[in-house]
């Protein structure tokens, strides 16, 4: 089974971040904790049914240069740089999409401790280019949605892209339910909130 898992809205700044998308929505997300290696640290918002909001920055705590998180810190927008589906076979994720020619990148282990002590692990595989989604096996670990906050839901996920019939089709094989259409590269969120409808922008 493959569902969204994860929106990733980048910002250069964490606790800026936090306090914006508090003000959009009324919910304060909290901490997630460091990606050692990436540059990145981030904080999480749940949207309930082992779906959440990662919002994604710089860590200072690290070294930057030739990370994620420089790449971050140079880029003062906030918007959805990416997101991930959650899947319990990467390896068949890798097949499907060869089956379409869309090439694929290793499978990487990743790990992060949370501010309660908890260990976390997972694999990530990231297909060949940054418009599709990244796939996201949790193992064994707890889903971070469900020591997120809550009172924010998901109400729709738009993708455009320039090529929407490739891109529908490995979202139809993966049974995987996102809107797509055509346009520019980009995603825009609309997300319930205690505060209405808010909508998320692409990061460019």
């Amino acid at each position: 089974m493959a569902k969204l898992d994860h929106l990733m809205y980048a910002v250069a700044d964490l606790e800026l971040g936090m306090q914006h998308i508090f003000e959009l929505t009324g919910v304060a997300p909290v901490m997630g904790g460091a990606h050692p290696g990436m540059g990145t640290r981030n904080a999480l918002l749940s949207f309930g049914e082992d779906q959440y909001l990662e919002i994604i920055a710089p860590d200072p705590e690290q070294h930057l240069p030739g990370t994620t998180g420089e790449l971050l810190a140079r880029h003062a927008q906030p918007g959805i740089r990416a997101w991930a589906v959650a899947v319990e076979d990467l390896v068949a994720v890798r097949e499907e999409a060869a089956t379409l020619r869309i090439g694929s990148r290793d499978i990487v282990d990743m790990a992060r401790t949370t501010p309660a002590g908890i260990e976390l692990a997972w694999q990530l595989l990231f297909l060949a280019h940054p418009q599709w989604p990244f796939f996201i096996d949790w193992q064994e670990s707890p889903h971070p949605s469900a020591a997120a906050p809550t009172g924010c839901s998901l109400a729709e996920f738009v993708v455009s892209t320039p090529e929407p019939a490739k891109y529908r089709a490995l979202m139809q094989a993966l049974r995987i339910d996102v809107e797509v259409e055509a346009g520019e590269m980009g995603f825009v969120a609309t997300l319930q909130t205690p505060k209405g409808a808010v909508k998320l922008p692409s990061w460019h």
